[in-house]
């Protein structure tokens, strides 16, 4: 079985050669996210595009990345041209994420997107894969597991086709977007709010920094950014772990063909209602 490959890299900067497992796992995931939903667009789901993690050097943590598509045959100059264009795109959707700061780029806004020697590719597609919510999601995500690792200073992602988006330690929180719910939902998706009764289990006072709480039994996470809960904190109110907080709660959910169900996604405090303390919650529950 032949196949052809081309090279991508993500890089973790840092004077520590070690990185955390889940950082590693997490933004591998995240970047195998961005590459489904591309291919699945661009190709229209007609390529089996495989990605093949290589040897990490010795000495330093970039992580080599092989895409390949599976052919029975030699493989085809179309198939190498659709890989090279699949990198391209992958790597222009990292870089229009930095430009925008993960906001999405609205309908007859133009953005300045280089393609190099892929001009063929057709801009509004690339814009389409970039603005789907999932695909901010990943990005985000990546860079926000990368600031939770006190070992990575920053982190590169190389498409292979000379293009690589960076993103320094000290802009992490500048390029964390989490306003995925004050946009408005695709069509898979839908939002609903419940008073409800959450239960910290970790919390920062520092603002963009993410919070957990317990919720009918199950612990969820939850950036506290310009939400109602960050007002509070802002108007002087404080919180300790145990505590729980009553809430109208934004609840984000998407529909999963498989399960022919919706899903949970995301979650946002809209409205703070009460704080029971965790010396009272005995007495009231």
């Amino acid at each position: 079985m032949k196949k052809k490959e081309l090279s991508m890299k993500i890089t973790f900067d840092g004077q520590q050669h070690s990185i955390d497992a889940n950082t590693l796992i997490n933004v591998l995931l995240h970047y195998r996210n961005v590459i489904d939903i591309a291919n699945r667009e661009y190709g229209g789901g007609t390529k089996n595009i495989a990605l093949r993690i290589n040897a990490i050097e010795k000495g330093s943590f970039v992580i080599d990345i092989s895409l390949a598509e599976r052919l029975v045959n030699i493989f085809s100059n179309e198939t190498v041209q659709y890989i090279s264009e699949l990198c391209t795109i992958v790597g222009t959707v990292y870089t229009l994420y930095k430009l925008k700061k993960g906001k999405p780029v609205k309908d007859n806004e133009e953005v300045n997107i280089n393609l190099g020697d892929n001009s063929q590719i057709n801009t509004g597609t690339i814009i389409n894969i970039y603005n789907q919510q999932v695909t901010r999601e990943a990005i985000s995500k990546s860079i926000e597991t990368s600031q939770s690792d006190c070992n990575v200073e920053g982190i590169s992602f190389d498409s292979g086709k000379g293009k690589t988006t960076t993103f320094n330690r000290d802009e992490f929180a500048e390029y964390i977007y989490t306003d995925f719910d004050k946009e408005e939902l695709p069509p898979e998706e839908i939002a609903e709010e419940v008073e409800t009764i959450l239960t910290i289990t970790t919390l920062s006072f520092e603002k963009g920094s993410r919070w957990a709480f317990l919720w009918n039994g199950i612990k969820i996470p939850m950036v506290v950014k310009d939400d109602a809960l960050m007002k509070e904190i802002d108007n002087g109110a404080r919180f300790g772990k145990g505590d729980a907080i009553k809430v109208k709660l934004r609840i984000v959910k998407r529909f999963n063909p498989d399960y022919n169900a919706y899903e949970n996604k995301s979650y946002r405090i809209v409205e703070f209602l009460d704080l029971i303390p965790s010396s009272k919650q005995g007495k009231l529950f």
